[in-house]
């Protein structure tokens, strides 16, 4: 519904309706990225069937973000988007052009490589290096952030990567599948359409870009950044050059000889206007406004601005500040019942598995007790409920081959949250230390003439190192990191205990998760909600958040008192 609404901007540029920045405002787990991946898709095929030839192509939808895990996160879903466009357009070319549809990832040199380097380069950083040392194994560390196929889900391996045309001198870097069932498998003759090198991405012009927002500050130091705006006014089967590249390819048709502008800017999670996103992108928007414009038409024609976001405040007057649009369209509209706004119902509890939140607060005992003796409580609890649920019988009609459904699954990856890098240090060394210790034996813990065979614990035995989603992890890791989060507790990679800070506050959407301890109350009202929100997804299996609060300190002491009604009330703001 939100995509039809939007479409009368879209499809007629000079409509008032082209200036109204739309804000995508619904809780978390809502299907906000559903929603503007379908606006995106109708960008991209009404430009084709607008533009008939190569002047279709160029940079469509612009998305842009400013945390590594959350662009990781969007790019599988868009990847799979766009693949199934291609697959479109390769089975009518006449209607959709001849030239692919693309994603491109525009992100920093530790993420993805900027250059594509050649035999004579020593440069670790170019793109053909480091797909030469996966190759031969001298690191675990692919050359892009994406570990499986985003179209089939077949894990990548070193036979995934092609330096084409030639591994001494390429030019770019082809992604296929090795699945050979699947539609992008190498021996097919395609490829993903996945784009992750700045140089390439510079001469492709992928139509759907996804980059994090720091990368803009290369605008006026590259001149090759000006392609990704339509600066451009030749080409050939490699791809478009501008001014930075003279002589090369043949003359683009039509009268001006350039392609057209990006028509669509996707800003996810805007309400990190208060951090980051306020600070870099406010420097940005006013050059991005003047590139993004269609100077061809009469009046010239700004770009469509979309925004979404769970928790913001004062929307109106942060986009006016930020995208110097007057108006603003929140959608879903409100209604007469907040229950029922026809786009969405909320449920009752009977219906389906809310989340259950907890506040844990202990005077005269330090907070880091309590959360050790939290931690080894549900970790133990987990273990217990899991093991009885291997000793279950299985459900009716589920064979011998099927592995039984676990009702414990998402409560045995324990998730802990920390307002600081400060609080995390000092809290691993307590989980990898008496938390490990402890769970050895805690399943002897019963209460009194509580027979053995009740007890609420199990004994429990973990990995030492635990996993860490922080700002000092590496891309490559935290892609490894979220894949293994996914996993089940039975799979080889699982992982016990995942210790975060606020990168996982967006952009972590993993259904599995269902159990979060934090340690004090974040910062914002807003941080919470978005924090808490990665656990308790799936709607079969409820949400557990605990959040330990130090009674000593008055903010946390408020939460604790007014508890109940604080989280009743606190998307109201």
């Amino acid at each position: 519904a939100f995509v039809l609404l939007n479409l009368r901007g879209m499809v007629e540029p000079g409509h008032a309706d082209r200036e109204i920045v739309d804000l995508l405002f619904f809780p978390t787990g809502g299907g906000k990225t559903e929603a503007y991946l379908g606006l995106a898709a109708f960008t991209l095929i009404l430009r084709r069937l607008r533009n008939p030839g190569v002047s279709s192509a160029g940079l469509t939808v612009l998305m842009r973000y400013t945390l590594r895990l959350l662009t990781l996160d969007q790019l599988g879903r868009a990847a799979t988007l766009i693949c199934a466009l291609e697959l479109e357009r390769q089975a009518d070319p006449v209607t959709l052009g001849t030239w692919p549809f693309e994603i491109g990832l525009w992100v920093g040199q530790a993420a993805t490589p900027n250059r594509m380097g050649s035999k004579q380069d020593d440069n670790e950083y170019t793109a053909r290096h480091k797909t030469i040392a996966y190759k031969n194994g001298r690191t675990q560390v692919a050359p892009i952030p994406l570990e499986n196929c985003p179209w089939c889900g077949e894990k990548f391996t070193s036979g995934s990567f092609q330096l084409w045309p030639h591994p001494d001198q390429p030019t770019d870097l082809r992604v296929a599948c090795v699945n050979r069932a699947c539609d992008f498998a190498g021996h097919t003759g395609r490829t993903l359409p996945i784009v992750s090198v700045d140089e390439p991405i510079y001469r492709r012009l992928p139509g759907f870009l996804i980059a994090t927002l720091d990368k803009f500050a290369a605008m006026p130091w590259t001149g090759d950044t000006g392609a990704l705006f339509g600066r451009v006014d030749r080409y050939d089967a490699a791809g478009f050059y501008g001014p930075c590249a003279p002589q090369r390819g043949q003359p683009l048709p039509g009268p001006d000889h350039r392609l057209p502008p990006p028509e669509l800017i996707i800003q996810d999670e805007l309400h990190l206007i208060a951090g980051p996103l306020g600070t870099i992108a406010g420097l940005y928007e006013a050059a991005m406004e003047t590139l993004c414009r269609d100077e061809r038409a009469v009046p010239p024609v700004r770009p469509k601005i979309l925004a979404s976001t769970a928790t913001v405040r004062r929307a109106e007057y942060q986009i006016r500040a930020l995208f110097d649009r007057g108006e603003v369209d929140i959608f879903p509209p409100p209604g007469l019942d907040r229950r029922d706004s026809f786009f969405a119902e909320t449920h009752p509890p009977e219906r389906t598995h809310p989340r259950l939140y907890l506040g844990v607060a202990a005077p005269g005992r330090s907070l880091k007790v309590v959360m050790l003796r939290v931690y080894l409580a549900l970790m133990a609890a987990a273990q217990k409920a899991h093991d009885n649920a291997k000793t279950s019988p299985r459900p009716a009609g589920e064979g011998a081959g099927v592995r039984a459904f676990d009702p414990a699954d998402p409560y045995l990856t324990l998730v802990g949250y920390f307002n600081s890098l400060r609080e995390l240090g000092g809290s691993r060394r307590i989980v990898e230390d008496e938390v490990t210790s402890r769970l050895a034996s805690y399943g002897g813990r019963r209460r009194l003439n509580e027979p053995a065979e009740t007890g609420l614990f199990a004994n429990r035995a973990i990995q030492f190192e635990v996993l860490e989603l922080t700002s000092r992890v590496s891309t490559a890791d935290v892609a490894r990191a979220k894949r293994r989060l996914e996993q089940d507790f039975g799979h080889k990679e699982r992982v016990d205990i995942a210790l975060a800070t606020n990168m996982i506050s967006v952009g972590l959407d993993i259904t599995r998760l269902g159990l979060m301890v934090l340690l004090g109350q974040p910062k914002t009202c807003a941080e919470y909600i978005q924090a808490s929100s990665r656990v308790g997804r799936d709607p079969e299996r409820p949400g557990l958040i605990l959040t330990l609060l130090n009674v000593h300190r008055p903010r946390d002491r408020s939460h604790y008192e007014r508890f109940t009604a604080y989280h009743q009330s606190f998307y109201r703001g």
